[in-house]
């Protein structure tokens, strides 16, 4: 059984009368951004939303994740990351950033206001059969002492046991207001990241020959790093390797750095790449040894790649033709970027689509002081995930 063309686009009419509302929310959200694992408000104001809307409610998910379910059988989730980023917003609106040195730039406002919407449809059209549940993720930025993000840890908490499908979506400032994209297969890269101190000998600028330079190390090692690319992989098998930031125990004129900290991050889509490039690394900063100096590498596997379920996503495809028209529904090619939400695909079907969200004139990149969005996308987001969950726990 699958719902009509006309019941489809009754969503999606549903969703623009919430428009006002779910404005309203995204910009409180947006305005008070919280770092990985602090997502406390967040939580607050989605748990009290969820409690207004007659849903059953998990707190503590994760750490500060929440749980909502509507329904009951098989169980289909709908996820949303919470966490913002440590990026001083730049913009003037009214709903700018009033957290210092916080900011939602990478639009997990939206993902949350997105599901929220999601949540307000399904309570006014409960689902058939089945249940949807939502999982409002923490951390998906960063990861905590013990090297584990948000994703790994609510599928700890058994958030998802289970579950026979799951659901994301992401904004893209690239794609316009009305489209969406999709495609089986890889969609984000796995993603690696690492700590590197390199060590020499301090003294004065002017006798460099009494020390060993950690700066001269380190810039030797960036260079040495590059060759790994270049030369130690194939060019078919996309992989990049990034230092990020480098930073001096010292910053003075006269003075030879005694140590120097670098980190860095690498992306691939061929998981057999992970052990490979791990080694190609360990001993590429080797060169330190062989100049002089010491050092200590620590190397973290951060993410597996976000392949999309090919049943999954032909589903999320098909709705948003019924939804959107079939001209607005984009393939979505692979990018080196990193997600997540590749832990939790790994447990069940899963599908990651992206939102347009561009603000026509004036594009805005994700990560970005001045990141934002067209708000009218808001509701395209909400009715897309509801009517998807709907369909899938009836097909």
């Amino acid at each position: 059984m699958t719902t009509t063309v006309s019941e489809h686009q009754d969503t999606l009419a549903r969703a623009k009368a919430l428009q006002p509302k779910l404005v309203k929310l995204r910009r409180h959200i947006h305005a008070h951004p919280e770092l990985s694992f602090k997502e406390r408000e967040t939580a607050k104001l989605i748990t009290d939303t969820l409690f207004e809307l007659g849903y059953d409610i998990r707190l503590g998910v994760g750490g500060t994740g929440v749980v909502g379910e509507i329904g009951e059988g098989r169980t289909v989730i709908i996820r949303a990351d919470m966490d913002a980023l440590p990026i001083q917003e730049a913009n003037a609106c009214n709903y700018a950033s009033k957290n210092n040195g916080v900011m939602h730039a990478c639009g997990h406002d939206v993902h949350v206001t997105c599901a929220l919407g999601a949540a307000m449809l399904l309570a006014q059209t409960r689902p058939r059969s089945g249940r949807v549940r939502f999982l409002f993720q923490p951390a998906e930025e960063t990861v905590n002492e013990d090297g584990k993000s948000g994703a790994v840890l609510v599928i700890e908490s058994g958030a998802t046991h289970d579950a026979e499908g799951i659901i994301a979506l992401h904004v893209d400032p690239r794609l316009p207001v009305g489209k969406i994209a999709a495609s089986e297969g890889p969609q984000l890269a796995a993603c690696d990241s690492f700590d590197l101190t390199i060590r020499g000998v301090g003294t004065h600028g002017a006798f460099p020959e009494t020390g060993v330079d950690a700066v001269v190390l380190a810039c030797n090692v960036v260079q040495a790093l590059q060759t790994i690319v270049s030369r130690r992989t194939a060019p078919l098998s996309p992989v990049v390797l990034s230092i990020g930031g480098m930073r001096s125990q010292t910053y003075a004129h006269n003075i030879v750095a005694e140590e120097v900290e670098l980190a860095g991050t690498v992306r691939y889509f061929d998981t057999a790449l992970h052990a490979f490039l791990r080694e190609e690394i360990e001993k590429t900063v080797g060169i330190v040894e062989a100049l002089g100096g010491s050092y200590e590498l620590r190397y973290n596997q951060d993410n597996p790649p976000v392949n999309n379920d090919p049943q999954l996503t032909n589903l999320i495809r098909f709705v948003g033709r019924r939804m959107l028209g079939s001209e607005n529904v984009m393939p979505a090619g692979p990018e080196m970027g990193s997600e997540d939400f590749s832990f939790l695909s790994q447990h069940m079907p899963g599908c990651f689509f992206r939102l347009g969200t561009l603000i026509e004139g004036s594009p805005r990149r994700l990560h970005t002081p001045t990141f934002d969005i067209d708000e009218s996308a808001i509701p395209i987001g909400a009715a897309m995930l509801a009517e998807a969950a709907m369909q899938f726990l009836i097909s």
